[in-house]
């Protein structure tokens, strides 16, 4: 503690050396005051010091953010859907920022200027987790002893009902699509069969299924991102699983495998075992973009006069129909593919009208004022009877 003059003194305290950039480092206050005041900032900033409030040192949110995106282990879709944000919002933001002068107002401030730029609350949420997500590596990494982003307001999540396609739509679709799109109308059968991803689908080759036994194996899938290009890659669980095929898709397989076969004989090359069973080349190469398989779906949605179904609620068709035909959940998940049965149930099983229904005539038959007669007369004979009719009461009273 340093007297620079009047009421004015110098504090400093040493503190660990940066772990960034493995340099000793003090830290040093200006404070204005009696040397009562003195001793007590300086007791403050040696308690903040020990307690690594300042173990960033020297680093900034925005070259976190830089060495968490080189270093966390992402797909590549989920690499470009975190760079996005954190180039547009994150660093133009707070990206000159100390990474231990964060707090949770820098990031409420950032929230609320992206909701007023028209921003929708799902693009906020997701500059929410990319940064929570670095700043607790920081904390795993020793550059912090605390995540400021946790305490911050996080951004309210869309929560959409989950309506599934009629049985009476897919049938619409699966017929216009053998009418308009037979190469569709497979990746279709095949979907509706197994309830895989989009791009799982575009991943199968030909040495992944059994066309005698019904089944296919998954464990690949394509990804298309602007920076790579089209890459195949591990599911998204990173495990793989065995699917059982309906007969209309087993059928539909095997005819696109003698269609693909004449194709490639014509084009003088082989099909393989690991060729791909949707591609678009005849040697079963290059594999259908996810993409453009949901830009033919549109065309064909829009044909079919049906209203706006997207395709992954195939997904959510496919869990809602085995789940309430009574198939256990955790078939149900590991044909979704799915880590937890509680994704299944909470996202991709939908509210079914019919069998609500059923839940309130088990209860109006349980609580049928006529069948609570007739049970207890035969009970308790000549006993007094219950009211045949539950008069109701209105709310005034």
């Amino acid at each position: 503690m340093i007297k620079l003059g009047p009421d004015r003194w110098r504090l400093q305290v040493a503190v660990d050396s940066d772990l960034v950039t493995g340099e000793r480092r003090r830290l040093s206050r200006t404070v204005v005051g009696s040397r009562s005041d003195a001793k007590e900032a300086s007791q403050r900033l040696v308690v903040e010091a020990g307690a690594g409030r300042y173990g960033g040192g020297r680093v900034t949110v925005g070259g976190l953010l830089d060495q968490y995106l080189g270093s966390a282990t992402l797909g590549a879709r989920t690499r470009e859907d975190r760079q996005s944000p954190t180039t547009r919002h994150l660093k133009p933001a707070l990206g000159e920022l100390p990474l231990w002068k964060l707090t949770a107002r820098d990031c409420d401030r950032l929230y609320a200027r992206m909701a007023a730029q028209g921003l929708g609350p799902s693009r906020v949420r997701c500059a929410h987790v990319v940064l929570h997500r670095a700043v607790a590596q920081a904390v795993r990494w020793g550059w912090l002893t605390r995540n400021p982003v946790s305490a911050a307001t996080r951004p309210p999540g869309p929560r959409t009902t989950i309506d599934p396609p009629s049985v009476d739509d897919v049938r619409r679709l699966l017929d216009q699509a053998w009418h308009a799109d037979v190469d569709l109308w497979c990746w279709l059968q095949v979907a509706v069969a197994s309830g895989a991803r989009r791009g799982e689908i575009c991943a199968l080759r030909w040495c992944d299924v059994d066309l005698d036994d019904r089944v296919a194996r998954i464990d690949r899938c394509v990804t298309a991102t602007a920076a790579d290009g089209i890459i195949i890659t591990c599911t998204t669980t990173d495990r793989p699983r065995v699917a059982s095929l309906t007969r209309q898709a087993a059928a539909a397989l095997a005819g696109r495998r003698a269609g693909a076969t004449d194709a490639a004989q014509t084009a003088g090359v082989e099909l393989a075992d690991t060729s791909l069973i949707l591609s678009v080349d005849p040697g079963g190469v290059r594999p259908w973009r996810p993409d453009a398989v949901t830009a033919r779906w549109g065309r064909l949605r829009a044909s079919a006069g049906l209203p706006r179904i997207r395709i992954h609620d195939l997904r959510h068709f496919v869990a809602t129909e085995l789940r309430s035909a009574g198939i256990d959940i955790r078939t149900v998940a590991n044909r979704l593919g799915h880590a937890r049965t509680s994704t299944t149930l909470d996202v991709y099983w939908g509210w079914v009208p019919a069998r609500d229904r059923e839940a309130a005539d088990h209860l109006d038959t349980l609580l049928d004022a006529n069948a609570a007669l007739t049970s207890s007369s035969s009970n308790r004979a000549g006993s007094k009877s219950p009211p045949a009719q539950v008069s109701m009461v209105s709310c005034s009273s």
